[in-house]
């Protein structure tokens, strides 16, 4: 399978949330790179580290193009030292999550460049059933795994791996690229306001990709909102379809101020 054998339809959403005064998230949602960055360590400093983050991608990997792996090592590899150098930049801590899907053509074959670091998530969806694809680097995540009965006590919000801090390693892998198949990244501020098989249903009563991000970030903000939401949602097309890339996302925040929701 090649490029002119499948379609991308994409649906991204950014949102402050109904608490927060300000939006930490970053997001990238242009082909090949579909990314979501939580900024951590206070509002303004978070921001600058999760949009650090996710601009290195931007400016490293051409648009529209299969990327290369060792260019995404490479985009890691910077993005480390952006964030570290905010995060250094008048001992503010600065840290950022990073999480999402790439597009990469490996051996000659399509696939899913899968990365975590941080507590945001990826998702894969498929035949009305939801896997979870990355495991969280958080405490709570940790201990559990351990056995620890602490799990049940610990904060969800405290993270274990995050760009600008003591671990920033990435775990990583490759995923086929299959027609049919649908891919959601996003931040714990989804996740922490709806549960698993909501995001299940939404994804298996919405067939277009824009309708389900919008539809997750409106139940997002509707059981409380209290952090920052993205989503983004890349639903892979059918081979028969030539090539076409829609990318309707927008941001939802803006339509809320401009009146129009």
């Amino acid at each position: 399978m090649n490029r002119q054998e499948f379609t991308l339809r994409i649906g991204a959403h950014t949102h402050t949330g109904k608490v927060r005064a300000g939006n930490e998230d970053s997001i990238l949602a242009a082909d090949p790179c579909f990314l979501v960055a939580d900024g951590v360590g206070g509002q303004e400093a978070g921001a600058q580290a999760s949009s650090a983050a996710v601009e290195v991608f931007q400016e490293m990997l051409p648009a529209g193009n299969p990327a290369r792996l060792e260019d995404i090592e490479r985009a890691l590899s910077d993005a480390r030292q952006a964030v570290r150098g905010i995060a250094t930049a008048g001992g503010r801590g600065a840290g950022s999550t990073l999480t999402g899907v790439i597009r990469v053509d490996h051996d000659g074959i399509p696939q899913w460049y899968v990365l975590n670091i941080g507590d945001s998530r990826v998702y894969l969806h498929r035949d009305a059933e939801l896997l979870q694809l990355t495991t969280d680097h958080s405490l709570q995540e940790e201990l559990g795994a351990a056995g620890d009965p602490a799990a049940e006590l610990a904060p969800k919000n405290v993270i274990t791996r995050a760009l600008g801090g003591d671990d920033d390693r990435h775990d990583s892998w490759l995923l086929p690229l299959e027609s049919g198949s649908r891919i959601l990244v996003c931040s714990d501020g989804l996740t922490s306001e709806v549960g698993d098989e909501q995001i299940r249903g939404v994804l298996t009563e919405e067939p277009v990709a824009e309708r389900a991000a919008d539809e997750l970030l409106r139940r997002a903000l509707i059981e409380g909102g209290r952090d920052n939401v993205s989503v983004i949602v890349v639903d892979v097309g059918t081979p028969a379809i030539p090539a076409e890339v829609e990318e309707t996302g927008t941001t939802i925040e803006q339509e809320y101020r401009k009146g129009t929701r």
